[in-house]
């Protein structure tokens, strides 16, 4: 389980560091969920949307909407492995 540090302004509006949004996979617009446990403990978890599954010529397949911008994901993805390889072979 990974822990942050988060904060609040004077609007009360929660502060995560962008470089826990990264690594956490958070985007705007996504909802979050505040739970409580029985110690009194706080819990933030993202609210999954139920997966819509449809046919689409013969195959099911599952209707979802992107959160994010799907083109830096593809290349933070590719120059993330880009550079994984250069390490592998010593450049």
């Amino acid at each position: 389980m990974q822990a942050i540090q988060i904060s609040f302004d004077e609007l009360g509006h929660i502060f995560i560091p962008a470089s826990a949004n990264e690594s956490l996979h958070l985007f705007p617009g996504m909802l979050l969920v505040v739970e409580t446990d029985e110690q009194g403990g706080v819990r933030l978890r993202v609210k999954q949307e139920p997966t819509t599954i449809v046919e689409k010529d013969g195959l099911l397949v599952a209707k979802v909407t992107a959160i994010g911008n799907l083109t830096d994901v593809t290349r933070h993805e590719r120059d993330r492995r880009v550079f994984d390889l250069l390490q592998r072979v010593g450049l």
